[in-house]
């Protein structure tokens, strides 16, 4: 199946390792341009070093998602250098760790709401104002099955999962007549590091008998490139009738 993505300019965020570098690397395969944007400076180069030498056009920058003037020079970068924008794939997310509500700190709370959430917000809301005007484009949001779930220890990346619904699913009203159409992707276990640095400390799970924690349905954990596929489709002219839709990818762990 064609999706029609070569020659198509794409912004990826988080896109220094797991999901974000699978897509990046799946829509570079498409003839697509990547412009990658994470925190992780050293993930970062080598990212775009890997993806180069498969042939592909890319550049990267490092971005802090949460800093408004961060993300709209970043997004103007972009637009200077690909001469527009055609997909946004706001993929960007840490987690603090696991923590039992009452020894969540307000500092792990702040972080991880403006990474999660306000840094899906700011790249959404640039990337409308570049989009909009023109009439077309598309746009993907990651959340994750735990929009959908509680999950015990991660208050805030489960409260951060369900807000980007939420604006997913309000920002497609608003665009629904402009032919520019928002989505999210709701992931379940992924083999992936998100928010940890490498050689880091690994998170020690207070609730490790939480039923979100217990093997899947399909019985493995998902793999980045799985994810990778869900999102090209979303981005590509093959999914023009999906509009503020949830498309989750969880292994059959919310069909129980």
């Amino acid at each position: 199946m064609d999706l029609e993505l070569d020659g198509k300019s794409v912004i990826i965020t988080g896109a220094a390792s797991g999901i974000g570098f699978a897509t990046a690397q799946a829509f570079a395969r498409e003839g697509a341009r990547v412009a990658l944007f994470d925190w992780n400076a050293e993930g970062l180069a080598a990212a775009e070093e890997t993806i180069r030498a498969n042939g592909a056009q890319v550049i990267a920058r490092q971005v802090d998602v949460s800093s408004s003037q961060a993300v709209e020079d970043a997004h103007d970068w972009v637009i200077e250098t690909f001469g527009g924008i055609d997909v946004g794939f706001n993929n960007a997310g840490i987690n603090s760790g696991f923590h039992a509500i009452e020894d969540t700190s307000e500092e792990d709370w702040d972080r991880v709401i403006a990474v999660d959430l306000k840094g899906v917000w700011l790249c959404v809301r640039a990337q409308v104002r570049h989009m909009k005007p023109l009439g077309r484009g598309s746009i993907i949001t990651t959340a994750s099955n735990v929009a959908f779930a509680g999950a015990p220890g991660a208050v805030a990346y489960v409260a951060a999962k369900h807000g980007i619904v939420g604006i997913t699913r309000t920002v497609a009203l608003e665009l629904a007549t402009t032919g520019v159409r928002i989505n999210t992707i709701a992931p379940g276990a992924v083999r992936s590091s998100i928010g940890r640095r490498p050689g880091s400390t690994p998170f020690v799970d207070p609730f490790p008998d939480a039923l979100i924690r217990q093997g899947l349905p399909i019985g493995r954990w998902g793999e980045p490139s799985e994810i990778a596929d869900g999102v090209l489709w979303l981005a590509s002219p093959r999914s023009t009738l999906a509009l503020g839709e949830t498309l989750v990818m969880d292994g059959g762990f919310l069909a129980q």
